[in-house]
């Protein structure tokens, strides 16, 4: 047992005590005592109407069944630092409850502080919407009757082993969650220290960016020289542990905020001076170090994500926008869709927006090509096997320019399969296939389009250059 795991303090205590910050007694141990405080590097209050009146409903039910027993709200995580208790896990809970007992005058004095917009916004409603509805509860809502476990610990390495193993509450953590506590807290240097907030507010300035790391993750880990399998797509709880342990538990201890990144140097055949060119980004697969260096790279690519793809800002890039605008309309193809995000990102990160409609357009053909030569649905599984056969990603990461992966995206060959003539009968494959023959102008009759599509298409999109 470590010295840290020694000093982890255990006990049970009503919320009105926890709350007004008296001493609470520990068997056999010196007493829990400190100001409670919301360290600035945890995700904002959340709680709203939907969860008050859950925990309204659950306490009222409590009664009902045992008048006498407290209600047990569960455990509540805090590190112990100095004359500090920073909440670690119980923040919805405690905060939720803090506004119960300002109305009801069972707290006078409340000490918590928060730093987020959004914890404010939500405290204002809530507080709004209790005092509405205060008739309703006050009678039931009695903070001496309301207990919890407190798992008190002097290592926040320590605390943050329970948080990531036992969330309580209402409003569950994601993945996105654990990693920003993981990585904001990893700003701990005296030199880094002083940009927490900075970085905080950074983070919260993302807003919801769950589809941008989702894109990272896969981009990361379809890679042909360390191929792994990605959770099931609906396997929400897999997703949350692949992403806790590739964009925190992976990340290094270093401090420096590196972007590893492919330079180029060209030299004066006169007097071999040279004149050295870096391109202004993170490399997509790069090592990551905790704390500023993983927030800056999650921020570059989020850009990147919303800009390209997402919200698509570059009307300025007429033919990528009209382009991509098409395509996003495109029933039946999310899987795909995720893969053409996810090499526009990877490209943009390399070459910028040079020829970047070129390559819109030939990375298209490529990463749509199962929608015309799967003989059913495309599935989950359609894009590793798409991209093992033609290691698409790869390419693209190890190219020197542009032009070297437009030519390998455009020796790839495909073959359109099971096409049904009869024009009556609807498909999704027939959908796709009759509106990329639209969209490119293809000269194509019925019967030619099993042989012919990809033929033309291949030759229409090679002549762009």
């Amino acid at each position: 047992m470590s010295e840290s795991q020694a000093l982890i303090k255990v006990a049970v205590c009503n919320v009105a005590q926890l709350l007004r910050g008296g001493n609470i007694q520990v068997q056999d141990q010196a007493d829990i005592q400190g100001k409670l405080k919301i360290p600035e590097y945890q995700r904002p209050y959340i709680w709203n109407a939907e969860q008050l009146d859950q925990l309204i409903t659950d306490i009222e039910e409590h009664q009902k069944k045992s008048k006498r027993s407290a209600y047990y709200l569960g455990s509540i995580i805090l590190h112990a630092k100095d004359t500090e208790l920073n909440i670690i896990d119980g923040q919805q809970r405690l905060t939720s409850l803090t506004l119960f007992g300002y109305l009801n005058e069972q707290l006078q004095d409340v000490t918590l502080s928060y730093h987020s917009s959004v914890s404010v916004e939500h405290i204002r409603r809530n507080l709004a919407y209790l005092h509405s509805i205060k008739a309703e509860w006050d009678k039931s809502i009695d903070l001496e009757k309301i207990v919890v476990s407190l798992v008190v610990t002097p290592s926040e390495d320590d605390a943050y082993k329970f948080f990531e193993t036992q969330n309580t509450g209402g409003v569950r953590l994601s993945g996105i969650d654990i990693i920003k506590a993981y990585h904001l807290r990893a700003i701990n240097s005296e030199q880094q220290k002083k940009h927490q907030t900075f970085y905080a507010k950074k983070w919260e300035s993302l807003g919801e960016f769950s589809e941008t790391v989702w894109r990272l993750l896969l981009g990361r880990y379809w890679n042909v020289l360390n191929f792994r399998d990605i959770p099931y797509y609906k396997n929400k709880v897999a997703i949350k542990n692949a992403i806790i342990e590739e964009f925190s538990k992976n990340t290094q201890k270093g401090t420096e905020d590196i972007a590893y990144s492919q330079i180029s140097t060209e030299y004066n055949p006169v007097n071999r001076s040279s004149q050295i060119s870096t391109p202004n980004s993170y490399h997509f697969r790069q090592p990551l170090n905790a704390g500023i260096n993983t927030i800056s790279y999650l921020e570059y690519y989020n850009q990147l994500y919303l800009k390209y793809y997402q919200n698509l800002d570059v009307a300025y890039l007429a033919e990528y926008y009209q382009f991509t605008k098409w395509l996003k309309q495109l029933k039946g193809c999310h899987f795909l869709a995720e893969l053409y995000a996810i090499g526009i990102m990877l490209y943009v990160s390399k070459f910028g927006e040079y020829k970047l409609d070129i390559f819109a357009k030939k990375f298209f053909r490529v990463a749509y090509s199962p929608r015309a030569t799967n003989k059913t649905r495309v599935q989950a599984e359609s894009v590793p096997k798409l991209l093992k056969d033609n290691q698409l990603l790869d390419h693209l990461v190890m190219a020197y320019r542009p032009e070297d992966s437009f030519k390998h995206l455009d020796s790839l060959n495909f073959v359109v399969t099971e096409y049904d003539l009869d024009e009556t009968k609807k498909s999704l494959k027939k959908t796709f296939i009759q509106e990329t023959i639209k969209h490119f102008e293809l000269n194509l009759k019925n019967e030619e389009i099993q042989q012919g599509f990809f033929e033309q298409l291949t030759q229409k999109i090679k002549n762009l250059g």
